[in-house]
């Protein structure tokens, strides 16, 4: 997936969804919180979760995806070929416009751990535990986008940045009175 990611395998449905055109989908379940997206999806395009045995969804859980239109495959995905082509342990291939897959968060630096920063587990992974004002737990230091969201939105990422550099800012005013 790794050398798809961002042309024909996405992570949000509210970002990449509407790119693939009303085309079919898929989506490549890592866990339990995969029945979201392709909850989601079947606005943009006909959908198809791969189960790929990270989870075996509950009779009121099949009930939501059918209600929903969303096929279920069962088998394993065995690879990936082509842009979007997933080719599956019991032989066949299912072609698809894109796929998505919940990729876990991971910071790719060590500094929040080397400033003692706390951190909050999300089901995706860790991220930098802010304030509304996105300070983290350590005084003066602020962190915004994907550390601090584990939702990977370049529009939030753009706005908690505008609000990070606000905040730091006014840290730095008037001898560091930041709040009031």
């Amino acid at each position: 997936m790794k050398e798809r990611w961002g042309r024909h395998v996405f992570h949000c449905p509210y970002c990449h969804g509407y790119e693939l055109n009303q085309g079919s989908i898929g989506v490549i379940a890592g866990s339990e919180l995969s029945l979201h997206q392709a909850l989601m999806l079947p606005d943009w395009g006909p959908t198809t979760l791969l189960l790929n045995q990270a989870f075996d969804p509950r009779a009121d859980q099949l009930a939501a995806l059918a209600a929903r239109g969303v096929a279920v495959e069962r088998s394993l995905v065995k690879s990936i070929r082509g842009d979007a082509d997933v080719e599956l342990a019991d032989g066949r291939t299912l072609s698809f416009s894109g796929l998505f897959a919940l990729a876990p968060f991971k910071t790719t630096t060590s500094l929040p751990q080397q400033l003692g920063l706390d951190f909050d587990e999300t089901p995706l992974g860790s991220i930098i535990r802010t304030d509304a004002m996105k300070e983290t737990s350590l005084a003066g230091v602020f962190a915004c986008g994907d550390a601090v969201r584990a939702t990977a939105s370049v529009a939030l990422a753009v706005a908690d940045g505008n609000l990070a550099g606000v905040a730091a800012h006014r840290s730095l005013m008037s001898g560091g009175i930041a709040h009031g």
